[in-house]
Order: structure tokens, then C-alpha cells, then sequence
């Protein structure tokens, strides 16, 4: 996948690809996604953010003042494109009145 990174880490090679969205609401935009997500998946609340467990890979999400930092992690390009498509089509929905827009690098 030449859009995602490959890292290092305890349980050996895992694929990572990372989004930036800017907004003035990312607090809640965060906290909305969290809760829906919630229902299916384990959604465990940090500083400033949440990290979403699927299984098959984790979703890092922080907020700021000005957007929401987005990462996710697998050990496969279908697990990887899948958690991205799970994340950023739920965001750009929520946030469709805002015009939120996920690009992932």
C-alpha cells in the first residue's frame, strides 16, 4: 500500500496511516464518533482523545483546538484500508454540515 507506512513495533510489522482534520469542533466530533464506534468496538477514553481496539488493528484519535489527529494501525493493507474506511466515512458523515473531509496520507 504506498499510501501507508510500515513501523515496528512489539508484535512485529504493522501498517500505519495517519489523517489530520481541521475543525473548531473537534472535541465533539471525537466524543460523537467514540460513542458510536462504542457499540461495536472497545473505546478506551485518553488525554485529549480515545484509542478504538478492532481486533484486527487500533485507531488513535486526538483532538485539539483546531482538529482532530487521526492514526491507524494493522497488520495487513485489507485490515488497514478497512479501519480507515471505518473511521473516516463515519467522521465526514457526522461532520457533513461542517464540510469535514478525512484524507489519509
Amino acid at each position: 500500500m504506498s499510501d501507508a507506512t510500515a513501523i515496528r513495533g512489539d508484535r512485529g510489522e504493522m501498517l500505519v496511516s495517519t489523517a489530520r482534520v481541521f475543525t473548531d469542533r473537534a472535541a465533539s466530533y471525537a466524543d460523537l464518533l467514540a460513542r458510536h464506534l462504542g457499540r461495536k468496538v472497545a473505546v478506551e477514553s485518553l488525554p485529549g482523545g480515545y484509542r478504538m481496539d478492532f481486533g484486527f488493528g487500533e485507531g488513535l484519535l486526538n483532538y485539539g483546538p483546531d482538529g482532530l489527529s487521526l492514526l491507524v494501525s494493522a497488520g495487513d493493507g485489507a485490515s488497514l484500508t478497512h479501519l480507515r474506511d471505518a473511521i473516516g466515512v463515519h467522521l465526514e458523515r457526522f461532520g457533513h454540515r461542517d464540510n469535514l473531509r478525512v484524507a489519509w496520507r
